[in-house]
């Protein structure tokens, strides 16, 4: 009696657990398609991420090496150029992304079971997607510049005019976009077109207070483009140049230009302690290296030193 009594409870018991568990086996034909498609989707929104940070640091670092001295000017616009035509490739993806996502339909809620299972494997994939990424695309940098290179050879870069017309049909659509912004100041820049630079970097330092780039690129472009030695403008840029110096104060750039206000506000010590900062942070033997030496030597000397 016992032995019947114990099947019985182990044929309820098995029954009772196959009917818990029917939604995690019950197919869905209506839903394999869509979360394979999500699923793709999501991979690649993943690595287009890691490529934009990817990116955005490159970008980084091409502007310390080009303040310290350790990369030319015209090898650093064309490197600046093509990771910034990349980039934006890449933010109009991620946009076009976002736009086509959709709210799961009353259907895939009710298969939101059966994808319990996929979404462990999705999570697991997607964390060996973004370690792979991730050292892909900083292979893809490293390839990405001796592609440039050759590209120099053949006479053929990244037409500016033709990223700055895409990002200012994007900024007008967002102009938060700060990154966006950054892009276009810089892009300015190279085209001399110095008002336009302005208005961005401003625009970058309304959303980001204490940007440092648009700080420093703001305090050149005041003593770089003014009309006359006006001594309100070189005190203004001297503010921009402190922000940027109260977290970074060895960058060689910062220390020149800000001697280099100084100096026209006749404060000539003050110009050879922040000429000496800029010297002793480059490259020794550098073309700026020499330059700043030289400079220094003339100012002791009580001469022009440019």
């Amino acid at each position: 009696m016992s032995t019947i009594f114990f099947f019985v409870c182990l044929t309820i018991l098995v029954g009772v657990i196959a009917a818990i568990s029917s939604p995690f086996w019950r197919k869905d034909p209506t839903a394999s398609g869509l979360i394979s498609r999500d699923a793709e989707e999501d991979q690649e929104r993943a690595d287009l991420s890691v490529e934009r940070e990817v990116l955005l640091q490159s970008l980084q670092e091409l502007d310390v090496e080009l303040a310290q001295g350790r990369l030319e000017p015209e090898d650093y616009e064309r490197l600046k150029a093509t990771d910034e035509q990349r980039l934006l490739g890449v933010m109009d993806r991620l946009e076009a992304l976002t736009a086509t996502a959709r709210p799961p339909s009353s259907s895939e809620q009710a298969g939101q079971p059966a994808s319990a299972w996929g979404s462990a494997i999705t999570v697991s994939l997607v964390v060996v997607v973004l370690s792979v990424g991730t050292y892909s695309f900083l292979q893809w940098r490293t390839i990405n510049r001796l592609v440039g290179i050759q590209t120099e050879r053949t006479g053929q870069m990244p037409d500016p005019r033709e990223m700055v017309a895409r990002l200012e049909a994007r900024l007008k659509e967002n102009p938060d976009d700060v990154q966006g912004q950054m892009m276009a100041g810089r892009s300015y820049m190279v085209m001399e077109r110095m008002d336009d630079a302005k208005k961005a970097y401003e625009k970058v330092l309304a959303l980001e207070p204490r940007n440092h780039e648009a700080h420093y690129n703001l305090g050149v472009i005041m003593i770089e483009e003014r009309q006359f030695d006006d001594p309100k403008i070189f005190e203004a840029a001297l503010e921009h140049f402190d922000v940027v110096l109260v977290d970074r104060p060895n960058e060689p750039g910062v220390n020149w230009y800000k001697g280099l206000a100084l100096w026209y506000l006749k404060r000539y010590r003050e110009t050879e302690e922040f000429w000496a900062t800029a010297h002793k942070n480059l490259d020794p033997g550098s073309q700026d290296a020499d330059f700043v030496k030289q400079a220094l030597a003339k100012l002791r000397d009580g001469e022009t030193p440019f």
